[in-house]
């Protein structure tokens, strides 16, 4: 039996969203979130060209881009590494992936979205399915996040 995805991640999400999901619950301490401390990329391998890591801090609402995978560089059409992750959206902090980092750190849940690529009009992508997980070394407070990118394409192929 498929275990209850957490957040709001819709049942028809994809299997990669799944199998991240999958993973964050079973790396979970009862009673507290998972931390860096926690990942073992050996664990996901499959996933790791659309997952990025962000770090947060929490009492600023900032979050950096720290890890971002091979096909996420593909999909925004840069490396974001070290930036600030509201320059990778034209809405900056009114972006839609802004605002549920900011609800992320506060509910300290996990949070998924499927819709229209809005920030990549120039490329073939027709949605984008996101999903962040929070961290938190201390098991608390949300100082990292976990998350995955994925582009539909036309042809029924995903980036």
């Amino acid at each position: 039996m498929a275990a209850i995805l957490p957040g709001n991640i819709a049942e028809d999400c994809h299997p990669k969203v799944r199998s991240l999901a999958e993973y964050w619950l079973s790396i979970h301490p009862a009673k507290r979130l998972p931390g860096r401390q926690h990942l073992d990329p050996c664990d996901i391998p499959g996933l790791l060209a659309n997952v990025f890591l962000m770090d947060v801090d929490a009492a600023a609402l900032r979050f950096t881009w720290r890890l971002v995978g091979t096909a996420l560089v593909k999909i925004f059409g840069c490396d974001h590494t070290g930036r600030p992750m509201e320059g990778a959206y034209r809405d900056g902090k009114r972006a839609h992936a802004y605002r549920a980092m900011c609800d992320i750190v506060e509910t300290k849940q996990p949070r998924w979205r499927r819709a229209p690529a809005s920030f990549a009009t120039d490329r073939e992508y027709l949605t984008m399915e996101r999903v962040v997980f929070p961290l938190a070394r201390d098991g608390e407070t949300v100082d990292m996040a976990i998350g995955m990118i994925l582009a539909h394409l036309p042809n029924g192929e995903v980036v």
